[in-house]
């Protein structure tokens, strides 16, 4: 068996895995911003710088000495490296650096560009000069390794600063994560209650995420508890009624001054047997209603077509008609044992009640299940009726012909958290209408 985790301890797990996954994130996107933002003022900068240079330049046109002391000073200020290609092909660079190093530089199209050299990187622009000067293009480099120690410290500065934001908002996470899981304390106190038999359902009171599962489960305990009454009362019913039929018939045999026993005697005991026999049969049957199984699923209009067939061998003398714009395929959450339990009674009652026909209808509107049986019968009188809706009635003593078959329907609609109606058909028979909604 695996063992159970925390929400909270789960939550704090993803937590430090999201945050170095963030963390990485956000390094790389800050490496890469930091670099664009720095190339772009660089750039610019290095535009000022050769426009400066150039402007001096074209101004004073120095010859090439004068050129030379100038590129020193300019990079003596700028700690820039400055290359000046002549019309005849020489370079004029600046006095600390290699001239052969920088005849790369030469085939280096105008514009922006970059040279590696060595383990230095440097940026630079080249400009070329109009036609009627005696210089051919202006390059300035810059060393890139300044720069990229202020770029480290503003990338490091901004990583400790997101670092700080994260533990922050993690704080902010955790806390609403208290507080929203703070409800799940209230609903462990509800079930140790329960347990210990200080409550008898759980609170209704809790999150909306956990409405349905807290519903479920009182839904559960409420089938339980009327199960375990019925249960009790046909084992109370049971005992009576075997009590009462042993006691009768035995008093009959046992009496040896009538012995043998006479054939009023004898229809007593048949008859008296008979009835014990039936009723066992219903209440036995009633034992068996499962009620809301969740997980279990079932086909109406299949289970209707199979018990409309018992019946017409049952009731060979009258019409079963079936009205449905449901496919065979479709399926409902209700145990099969029940549907067909409550389906045959209803049908066998409409057989035996009928005249020559019974309609039986099956729909599905507004998330509900509606179930209507109808005969051409004498129909249910109203005070009839009245009983088997009252669900705390034996209709198996109180109401003749209709009470058995209705009272194990009333239970099984009971069960399923459904609904019965109980009124006339068009032809002035019975109409019984049964309703199963789809709960949460």
């Amino acid at each position: 068996m695996t063992a159970r985790k925390s929400i909270r301890t789960t939550a704090f797990r993803y937590g430090i895995i999201f945050s170095l996954i963030y963390l990485a994130l956000l390094f790389f996107s800050h490496t890469y911003v930091i670099q664009q933002l720095s190339n772009e003022s660089r750039k610019h900068r290095l535009e000022k710088e050769v426009e400066s240079f150039q402007a001096i330049i074209e101004n004073e046109l120095p010859a090439n000495d004068e050129i030379s002391s100038m590129i020193d000073r300019f990079q003596l200020l700028l700690e820039h490296a400055v290359i000046v290609e002549m019309k005849d092909g020489s370079l004029i660079v600046s006095s600390n650096v290699n001239q052969t190093d920088f005849r790369i530089v030469s085939d280096k199209p105008s514009g922006f560009i970059e040279v590696s050299l060595g383990a230095d990187e440097l940026l630079g622009l080249k400009r070329n000069v109009r036609s009627d000067s005696p210089l051919s293009s202006i390059t300035i480099l810059e060393m890139e390794n300044g720069l990229a120690e202020q770029s480290t410290e503003a990338h490091l500065t901004l990583i400790i600063a997101s670092a700080l934001l994260l533990v922050a908002l993690l704080a902010l996470v955790g806390t609403a994560i208290y507080l929203s899981l703070k409800p799940i304390a209230h609903i462990k106190e509800d079930m140790r209650r329960l347990r210990s038999g200080n409550q008898p359902r759980l609170n209704l009171d809790v999150p909306k995420e956990f409405s349905p599962l807290v519903r479920q489960f009182n839904n559960l305990l409420d089938l339980s508890s009327r199960r375990i009454d019925r249960h009790r009362r046909l084992n109370s019913d049971l005992s009576h009624m075997v009590k009462t039929s042993i006691s009768a018939n035995l008093a009959i045999l046992s009496d040896s001054d009538s012995l043998p026993p006479s054939r009023e005697d004898i229809d007593f005991m048949v008859s008296n047997l008979r009835d014990l026999n039936r009723s066992l049969n219903y209440r036995l049957t009633k034992a068996d209603i499962s009620g809301m199984q969740i997980g279990q699923t079932c086909l109406p209009v299949e289970i209707a077509k199979n018990v409309i067939s018992v019946m017409e061998k049952i009731f060979p003398d009258k019409i079963f008609r079936i009205d449905t714009s449901l496919p065979n395929d479709f399926s409902w959450p209700m145990e099969r044992q029940d549907l067909s339990e409550l389906l045959g009674n209803l049908l066998e009652n409409g057989g035996k009640w009928g005249q020559s026909e019974v309609d039986i209808s099956i729909s599905q509107t507004d998330s509900r299940l509606t179930i209507e049986v109808a005969d051409d019968g004498p129909g249910i009188a109203p005070e009839a009726a009245s009983k088997v809706m009252d669900r705390g009635s034996r209709l198996d003593e109180s109401v003749t012909g209709f009470g058995l078959g209705l009272s194990i329907v009333s239970e099984i609609v009971e069960d399923n958290s459904g609904q019965m109606d109980i009124g006339s058909s068009e032809t002035g028979g019975a109409r019984i209408t049964v309703m199963f909604p789809l709960l949460d």
